[in-house]
Order: C-alpha cells, then structure tokens, then sequence
C-alpha cells in the first residue's frame, strides 16, 4: 500500500476489542500521511469494532468525525463510511435507517469499480431485508463475485451461496437450498477449510430433514459427528441439538433422544444471545 499499512489485516472479527486496540496504535502513523483517505477509512473500521460490541454511540461518534471530512478525494473512504454507518444502523434494529446507506454503498462501489466492497454491500441489503425480498440482492452479490477479478470478491462466494440457502430455505425451495450448500461444502473442502466444511455438512443434514429425508439426515449427521470426532472438533451444541430432533422423529427404540438434548443443552446454554425459549424447549426435551 505504497508505505501505508495494510489496516485491513489486522481485523479478527471474533475479537474486536483486540481489533481496536490495534487500529488505535496505527492512527498516529496515518495520521501523519498527506493522503488523508485511509486514516477516515481506519476510523471507519475502528467503528465497526464497536458496533461489533453493540457500543453503538461510539461507533456513531467516531462516523461522525469521518463524515465532515469526506470529500471528492476520498471515495473509498465514504463508500467504507456509507456500509459502517450502516452496519451500525442494521445491528441496532434501526434497519429504515440503514437501507438508505447500503444502497448507496452498492451504487458507489459499482461506479469505482470496487467489486469487493460492492458485494459487502449487497450482501448487508439482503441481510437487512426481509426475507421475501432478500433473494434479489444475494443473486446481485453472487453474480458480481463470480465474475470479479478480485479476490477478494471471490473470497465472498461460499458465504454468500450460504446466505442465500438460508433464504432459499425459509420459502421452502429446499432442492435449491440443498444444492446451494454442496456448492459451499465443495469450496470449503477444496480450499482445506476444515470447520467451514463441517458447518456446511450441518446444513446439509438440516435441509435434508426438512425435505422429510429423516434417515439420510441421520446417516448425515451421524457421519458429521465422528468426522469431527477425528478432526479434534470441540463438542457442537447445534449438531447435538439436530441429532436429537432426528432421533425424536424417527422414533427408534434403540436411540435415546434425551442424551442428544442433554448434551445440546449443557453446551448452548454457555452461549451469549441464543433465546431462552429455545434454551428452555431443550431443557424439557431432555427431561433434566
């Protein structure tokens, strides 16, 4: 980056407080830059830190300085303002709010030929639409990354086949859905992706208990469990919580539910934000 630190590299999405910390030691080297474009755009990355956080006031303070400070010269640097400011809206429940800023990013990325950033905000209109209306703007994303030359872009394809199975999934086209997802399951592999691998085979399992394919979902699963089991995998919450509601279904004298319950519990019950009502439905199910 022409001697300008490459901030971008510093993000570890599941730490945001360790993120900041160092996007806070970078600010006085690019501060001192006659360039003024990437030290808005660190602020902007500085404030996703805190939305991540839900510390949504510091996030808005800190766009509030990069705002008055954007001009003609500095367009990446607003088109990174318009998704943070709206990413910050979108995580608050403030989605009105937030559309408007998506849009714009997705116009702008398009007009400076930013084919990764465009794709981040078509991927941020889907999340933030309701489900009818997101299938749209997940094809939009999916046709741009598949035809970028930007890694970067490309990078984006499994998480966005991903999303878009989950769509699928909710408006019941399932046989589209399942094949999103051997598509995900085929890249992860392909790339050695290990954990991404086995959340895709999750997911295959689940659409193919919806599809009523009670058995095969089983074998799945079944399956899923002792590949993990041999990758050193932690216990999964989610996979145990599937293998009981397979086993609740096909009524096998031989198969227990309550264990898979149990053990589905007793790992998500560790996890910040999942609904107490599903908590509490795993709990009876178990008969703890």
């Amino acid at each position: 980056m022409n001697g300008i630190p490459d901030f971008m590299a510093c993000w570890d999405y599941a730490q945001p407080a360790a993120t900041a910390e160092r996007f806070i030691a970078l600010l006085p080297q690019l501060a001192e830059c006659d360039d003024p474009q990437p030290l808005l755009e660190l602020k902007t990355q500085l404030a996703r830190t805190h939305s991540l956080r839900r510390q949504f006031d510091e996030a808005h303070a800190l766009l509030d300085e990069v705002d008055p400070a954007l001009t003609d010269a500095t367009p990446r640097a607003r088109l990174r303002y318009l998704l943070e400011r709206g990413r910050s809206f979108n995580s608050a429940g403030r989605r009105p709010e937030a559309l408007p800023c998506f849009e714009q990013a997705w116009q702008l990325a398009l007009k400076l030929h930013e084919d990764t950033l465009a794709v981040d905000a078509a991927h941020m209109m889907a999340i933030a639409l309701p489900t009818t209306e997101q299938t749209r703007w997940h094809q939009q994303a999916i046709a741009l990354a598949e035809r970028s030359k930007e890694e970067g872009a490309r990078r984006w394809l499994p998480s966005l086949w991903n999303n878009l199975a989950w769509t699928l999934f909710d408006q019941g086209r399932l046989d589209e859905a399942l094949t999103l997802q051997h598509k995900c399951l085929e890249w992860h592999e392909e790339h050695e992706r290990v954990k991404q691998a086995f959340i895709a085979r999750w997911s295959i399992g689940r659409i193919l208990r919806e599809q009523g394919k009670r058995d095969e979902a089983w074998a799945s699963q079944l399956a899923l469990q002792e590949a993990m089991d041999e990758a050193g995998q932690a216990p999964d919450g989610y996979l145990f919580e599937e293998l009981g509601e397979l086993a609740l279904l096909r009524q096998d004298p031989e198969v227990a539910s309550e264990e898979f319950f149990a053990r589905a519990w007793f790992l998500l019950s560790k996890e910040a934000g999942l609904a107490p009502e599903r908590l509490e439905r795993l709990k009876r199910l178990a008969k703890l």
